[in-house]
């Protein structure tokens, strides 16, 4: 695409269009709609449980086996109490980079996946390629299962998930996964002045915490920091409870979140992190009967474990003429899609040192190589 002229056009309309997670898609997929629409042999819609916001999906190609799927999210990271040097939501190029918001996570990828709609039109595919875009990945990956599911009903068979996330074009094929939950302590306010009849959910929120604590030490100690793309992680990220110095407190929340290295038994970490939290409260009801512990999920998202055979890293490796993939430590929907599957590889352009920052920005040399990236892929399925 030479100077990748259409590229960059694109991705300057991307930009402007203001999709911090959690806002409408409408507009995002009616600009999407206009390039792609049209020119696709099939389309997808699927909806989550805010029916302003869809995923979106489009066949080019017939529906054989053998497709290959360029996924990408809508939505970017908020820019309050950022400074920013140029304006967030609108694209910027100097020196070789393209600044805004979401210019490298990830609508520099997506303007690549629309940038190639004329060529997949022309192109006599024999395999089919999907474009697939979804929403508010940025808070937990919560459109790309609806899309996911979706796509597995109705195709024929899938070689290849591509997420476009920024790795600089190199082949990841391994990421850990997220979980973030709330565990709210209920206790029993009464006057601070006679703690002894009431229970102060704080305490033991706290005495939940130092465990927490604890177990993040003893994960540190099981890899080293060099390797830290291997590393389960925890973090205690939020106490909020009380109301007054003088008031024993009945409610105190604990965010807490884990970030669990592929290969790394999730469920057994979180099931043991809560089975902490039930020992705290049958301490807690031997005091005060009505007291509790709840929990609540805020978002689950799989990890990316790395398969030797996958089909994906094959291609993603002939493609590049790369030897091997890398890992990350970022999560993605790359494991969402691996979930339900099928063979998923991460491939973009940019650099995730550059993304959710203040003058985010991509370097026009990283959207050329996109694109001749996917020209390659598109040639892939016309032989």
């Amino acid at each position: 695409m030479g100077e990748n002229l259409e590229t960059k056009a694109i991705l300057g309309e991307l930009v402007r269009i203001e999709t911090v997670s959690g806002c409408s898609t409408n507009e995002i997929n009616d600009l999407i709609n206009k390039y792609c629409e049209q020119s696709c042999d099939a389309k997808i819609i699927a909806s989550g449980p805010n029916k302003t916001q869809k995923n979106i999906a489009f066949r080019f190609g017939p529906d054989v086996p053998g497709g290959i799927i360029l996924s990408g999210h809508t939505d970017v990271v908020p820019v309050q109490d950022q400074k920013w040097s140029h304006p967030p939501f609108d694209a910027t190029e100097r020196d070789g980079r393209i600044y805004g918001r979401g210019t490298c996570d990830m609508k520099g990828f997506l303007a690549s996946m629309i940038a190639s709609v004329p060529k997949l039109d022309m192109t006599k595919l024999v395999r089919p390629i999907w474009l697939a875009f979804t929403y508010d990945e940025e808070t937990g990956c919560l459109g790309a299962p609806y899309l996911a599911k979706e796509i597995v009903k109705n195709s024929s068979g899938i070689k290849a998930v591509i997420v476009g996330e920024p790795t600089e074009m190199t082949i990841v094929d391994q990421h850990k996964g997220a979980f973030v939950e709330y565990v709210t302590f209920h206790g029993l306010s009464v006057h601070s002045s006679l703690p002894w009849l009431g229970l102060s959910a704080t305490e033991y929120a706290i005495r939940f915490g130092a465990q927490l604590v604890a177990l993040s030490e003893e994960f540190s100690k099981e890899v080293t920091v060099t390797d830290a793309d291997r590393m389960t992680t925890l973090n205690l990220a939020q106490i909020n409870g009380g109301t007054a110095h003088n008031i024993v407190p009945d409610k105190c929340r604990v965010m807490w979140s884990l970030r669990c290295a592929p290969g790394q038994d999730a469920n057994a970490i979180v099931t043991r992190i809560r089975a902490i939290a039930r020992s705290l409260e049958a301490e807690m009801q031997n005091h005060a009967f009505k007291t509790s512990v709840e929990f609540e999920t805020i978002f689950d998202v799989p990890p990316l474990a790395a398969k030797p055979d996958s089909p994906a890293l094959h291609l993603g490796l002939g493609m590049t003429g790369q030897n091997a993939a890398q890992s990350v430590n970022y999560g993605t929907e790359a494991g969402v899609y691996q979930n339900v599957g099928l063979p998923t590889i991460i491939c973009g352009p940019g650099s995730i040192e550059q993304a959710h920052k203040p003058d985010e920005w991509i370097s026009i040399e990283q959207l050329d190589a996109c694109d001749k990236f996917i020209e390659k892929l598109i040639a892939n399925q016309s032989v």
